[in-house]
């Protein structure tokens, strides 16, 4: 999710999804690490009409199209069953180069070869917890 996503999408929890509420929006991009590109994120967000500005400096409002781009922002998350699909596929192939690093290891021992294939188990374990997370 992009910034302006994000932000959005932070509005829309902070409104309720309601486009009467007042959003103090320096104060949100601050909180969120966004504060020096307010006037580009503000501007995109208008430009798309997902926020109105009100008459006070900074203060914005979340429009109905803004809802619905932030409901179609949380709900376009990534599918877990693709995901574990993805990383596992990714886990076999690592533990076959696993295999094959081990094989060469035992024709030809050497220090180099151990690194390597603790590096490779690191990256094994990376995608078994992956694939935990989303179970």
């Amino acid at each position: 999710m992009d910034a302006y996503h994000k932000v959005l999408v932070k509005i829309y929890e902070l409104t309720d999804g309601k486009d009467n509420v007042d959003v103090d929006f320096a104060d949100l991009l601050k909180k969120e690490g966004f504060f020096p590109s307010i006037e580009d994120i503000k501007s995109y967000l208008s430009s798309e009409s997902w926020i109105t500005e009100t008459k006070r400096v900074n203060v914005v409002r979340i429009t109905h199209w803004g809802v619905a781009e932030a409901k179609r922002s949380l709900s376009s998350g990534p599918d877990p069953k693709t995901a574990i699909e993805k990383d596992s596929r990714a886990l076999i192939n690592s533990a076959k180069d696993l295999a094959l690093m081990a094989e060469e290891l035992s024709g030809a021992p050497s220090k180099d070869k151990v690194k390597a294939i603790e590096s490779k188990l690191e990256a094994v374990r990376d995608l078994v917890n992956k694939v935990k997370a989303n179970l």
